[in-house]
């Protein structure tokens, strides 16, 4: 024991870090494959926390997209909340947009049922996924299309924002008490006058 250095004081983390540059498509490209980073984000380059099953894109130390991290080559890892200003400068390239083909299987059932004739309509649903988590979302747009209602910006956030009500007990009064019957002519003399 007494031969033995003391245990590291740092916790050890299986990773890597790289420097990479974003697209003008805000895409990064990390071993053949592509990740979204959210249109907002305005600096050139980005660092990449590499580990073994995911990848974290960081700014300093802040985490700005988090993507699994994809086997194989040329395929994307896409969010479409990370598009969302340019689909509101560009409302018609959602459609055949390969952020939309990606999404979530609710939010494409939504888009191309009710908002596929009109892009411009489906744009505050879009703006709510950065309200809540996407499986929030997911799980208001499953409960909508269970009762076949039309999911509308105000459906939606109505079911984000709903809080769990406790239900109150029953009680029972021993005894009870008495109601009288109302005299309802007093409020004929009001209206007279």
């Amino acid at each position: 024991r007494a031969l033995m250095h003391p245990l590291p004081t740092l916790e050890f983390e299986n990773y890597e870090l790289k420097r990479a540059t974003i697209s003008r498509y805000s895409l990064v490209k990390f071993d053949g494959n592509f990740y979204s980073i959210p249109d907002t984000y305005r600096p050139r380059y980005i660092t990449l926390k590499i580990l073994m099953d995911r990848i974290e894109f960081l700014d300093g130390n802040a985490i700005i997209a988090v993507h699994r991290r994809l086997a194989g080559n040329q395929k994307y890892s896409l969010d479409i909340a990370h598009y969302i200003k340019t689909f509101h400068r560009k409302p018609g390239a959602i459609p055949n947009s390969r952020v939309l083909a990606q999404a979530d299987e609710l939010i494409r059932d939504a888009f191309n049922r009710y908002y596929a004739n009109d892009p411009k309509k489906f744009l505050p649903i879009l703006d709510l996924i950065r309200e809540t988590s996407p499986e929030k979302f997911s799980a208001a747009l499953a409960i909508l299309k269970e009762q076949n209602i039309h999911p509308t910006c105000d459906s939606i956030r109505f079911l984000l924002h709903q809080t769990n009500v406790l239900m109150v007990e029953p009680f029972d009064i021993e005894g009870g008490f008495e109601v009288l019957e109302p005299d309802l002519t007093i409020f004929d003399q009001f209206m007279e006058g």
